[in-house]
């Protein structure tokens, strides 16, 4: 018997996750969300996301904890493996964080990839603003960057996925960034070291998060199909759809700045 097509218990997959050690370190990860950053839940409409699903939310943080409490908090709703979070390349490559992501269920983002893990009906969470949502300072708090060029939609269509869109607030309080050191992080090949209240002064340790209370607001699904009228668009109409998802995530991120949270880890239903 398998969690979902291709991953069986116990069994690490071809993109290094681990099923015993997702389940021996979800709790810790469950408790830390809660505890630390008293996350909260709040599902406009039914939870009844089964098979391939594209969660689709704004990025912020130069680790990947908005990623990593957004699975905690939908994986109770989500049957087998859970949802799959697509991170930026240079993820991996920093040390323990990408392994850790990877055993978890984290998969480098990438169409191929995206297509795949739909394809086994297994549901993923996309970033469109990629590193851009990361770069992300003070002065931009509360602003959802650009959806890149229509991969978004172009994925959708190609695997006739709904995409549900997700607001993300917290991130940017939890990396207060107020410049980008991008010249020195290229040494270390990083697209950029953020420049903090605690770092570069405390080292590592700065790159740590703050426990700022992270809220997730998931929105009704989008049938991408529908809303282009076509299978087959043009550029333009890419374009159009790719910022309409954007404005529907914008949207959600104001109301999870805006909401109180429910209890960790309960869901409220649509107000």
């Amino acid at each position: 018997m398998t969690d979902r097509e291709g991953s069986a218990p116990g069994v690490v997959d071809e993109y290094g996750f681990d099923p015993a050690f997702r389940d021996r370190v979800q709790p810790v990860v469950e408790r830390v969300a809660r505890r630390v950053f008293r996350a909260g839940l709040v599902i406009e409409g039914a939870a009844d996301w089964k098979g391939p699903v594209v969660f689709v939310a704004n990025h912020g943080g130069f680790l990947p904890i908005d990623a990593i409490v957004t699975k905690a908090l939908l994986d109770p709703h989500i049957e087998g493996a859970g949802v799959r979070p697509l991170l930026e390349d240079y993820t991996f490559t920093l040390p323990w964080v990408g392994l850790w992501a990877t055993r978890l269920g984290c998969v480098r983002a990438s169409q191929e990839n995206a297509v795949r893990l739909l394809s086994r009906g297994e549901p993923v969470l996309a970033f469109p603003e990629g590193v851009k949502g990361a770069y992300r300072t003070l002065f931009e708090r509360g602003r959802v960057m650009r959806f890149g060029r229509g991969g978004l939609v172009r994925l959708a269509l190609r695997t006739r996925t709904q995409v549900v869109p997700v607001g993300i607030a917290g991130p940017d309080e939890a990396y207060p960034v107020f410049a980008r050191l991008e010249k020195p992080a290229r040494f270390v090949g990083l697209p950029f070291l953020p420049l903090s209240p605690t770092f570069p002064v405390l080292g590592p340790l700065g790159l740590l998060p703050l426990p700022a209370r992270i809220t997730v607001v998931v929105g009704d699904p989008v049938d991408l199909h529908e809303i282009a009228g076509t299978a087959t668009p043009d550029e333009a109409c890419i374009l159009r759809v790719n910022e309409f998802v954007r404005g529907r995530v914008a949207e959600l991120v104001g109301r999870a700045r805006s909401a109180r949270p429910p209890a960790a880890g309960r869901a409220a239903g649509r107000a």
